[in-house]
């Protein structure tokens, strides 16, 4: 056994709930080792303390007392929506995004073949990784990534849903927005 594995298993030999083949190997660690057993010392030490201190309990009315502190403050407000600001930011957004689109900075043609394509490779990688949890018998790492290929898709499939049909055209180049 080796220092760090000896220090990993340190606490539980001192408490009792090491294994009969770990408290071998640490006695053994323990005789050839000065600075184990030092360590091994120093925690034992800082156990004793530990046990030597006696608990604080709080006074019998402190739930009370804090439970009236609480009540004696004064009731937050709400905060306010400011709809001017939100529709002030939303107006800014949507006048850069329209500016972008003019000046050809945005192609959203591109930007949705991007998207596309990103979607895919999730699958496919979503689509492996079940692939090799099934082939390595791991029946927990192929769900989860069966999950991940699910949410995937699932996502693809929503986002198509709710845009393709205001979209479509204009992608095809067919009609303009």
């Amino acid at each position: 056994m080796n220092c760090s594995a000896c220090e990993a298993r340190l606490a539980a030999y001192l408490e009792g709930d090491a294994s009969p083949r770990d408290v071998q190997l640490i006695e053994a660690h323990l005789n050839g080792c000065p600075s184990c057993r030092a360590l091994m010392q120093d925690l034992h030490a800082v156990e004793i303390r530990l046990e030597g201190l006696r608990g604080i309990e709080p006074r019998p009315d402190f739930t009370l007392g804090v439970m009236a502190a609480v009540a004696a403050l004064p009731v937050p407000k709400p905060a306010r929506l400011r709809v001017r600001w939100l529709l002030a930011y939303v107006a800014a957004g949507w006048a850069l995004l329209i500016a972008l689109t003019a000046a050809h900075v945005i192609n959203w043609q591109h930007a949705f073949a991007a998207v596309a394509t990103e979607f895919g490779k999730a699958g496919v990688a979503g689509s492996t990784l079940v692939d090799v949890g099934t082939r390595l018998h791991v029946p927990a790492y192929a769900a989860g990534a069966l999950g991940i290929e699910l949410l995937v898709l699932a996502a693809g499939a929503v986002a198509l849903r709710h845009y393709l049909p205001r979209l479509s055209g204009w992608i095809a180049g067919t009609q303009a927005i």
